[in-house]
């Protein structure tokens, strides 16, 4: 048993989650690993040695049973979350039951799984993978935005029921972050350098920007904090203003 317990993550296989658990893994946590996508799941975990699952975070049976993988749970971190980029006419009802299922039911799931486990070694830590988007939509996203919305109150819910449980609770909502999953979104180099001119920080993300805040939140130097939404963006939420001065001097 690490020293610190374990930290279950979902959606730990590549990306965001495994940046996640690597950093909790540093800080002293044994690391839970699920994912429901068995290879790159299977590598991270052999690579590290860590426990692993193959898990759908939307199957009520599947995350009830992580409680017994990880008796000694003290943090769980909910990344786990899929995208459908339509718009909202073209949308399917099978887009909404799979991004509500998963992005907001999945960590509710979780939650009533491991919660019992957290308060019975003594209380810990749930953090949430909120997302920019949350605040700022774009045309044709659909639903994910919307999904991600509630996570914040979500998250809100959740540090007002657990508190008194010895459960703090908080979210953080990455902002144009480059990963494996998200590559894809930010077109080639030059649109990528063009979205970091935008950006007080000056640079895209990286996971470990994002693990970083959670291994704060996780941290007794966040024993205060509960109920939070903490973006992590370069100072995109903060820079509208540069954003549309920027599109007034862009080329007709």
């Amino acid at each position: 048993m690490g020293e610190r317990g374990s930290a279950v993550v979902t959606g730990a296989g590549q990306g965001l989650g495994r940046a996640i658990a690597t950093r909790l893994a540093a800080d002293g946590f044994d690391i839970v690993a699920l994912d429901v996508n068995a290879e790159p799941l299977a590598s991270v975990a052999a690579e590290h040695g860590w426990r692993s699952a193959v898990v759908d975070v939307s199957d009520p049976a599947q995350t009830a049973a992580v409680a017994d993988l990880a008796p000694d749970c003290t943090v769980l971190v909910n990344n786990a979350a899929i995208q459908r980029y339509r718009d909202l006419m073209t949308t399917t009802p099978q887009d909404m039951r799979e991004i509500l299922e998963i992005n907001v039911m999945g960590p509710v799931l979780m939650a009533q799984a491991l919660v019992p486990v957290i308060e019975a070694n003594g209380g810990g830590s749930i953090v949430n993978l909120s997302s920019i988007t949350s605040q700022s939509h774009a045309a044709s996203t659909s639903l994910y935005p919307t999904s991600k919305a509630a996570i914040n109150l979500l998250t809100e819910a959740m540090a007002v029921e657990f508190g008194a449980r010895g459960i703090r609770v908080n979210a953080v909502g990455p902002g144009t972050v480059l990963t494996e999953g998200t590559s894809g979104h930010y077109g080639n180099e030059e649109a990528r350098a063009a979205i970091a001119r935008v950006l007080p920080i000056g640079r895209m993300g990286e996971p470990d920007d994002i693990a970083n805040a959670v291994s704060f939140l996780c941290s007794s130097d966040a024993s205060w904090v509960t109920g939070q939404v903490l973006f992590v963006d370069g100072g995109f939420s903060a820079s509208q203003g540069q954003f549309f001065r920027l599109a007034r001097k862009a080329p007709q």
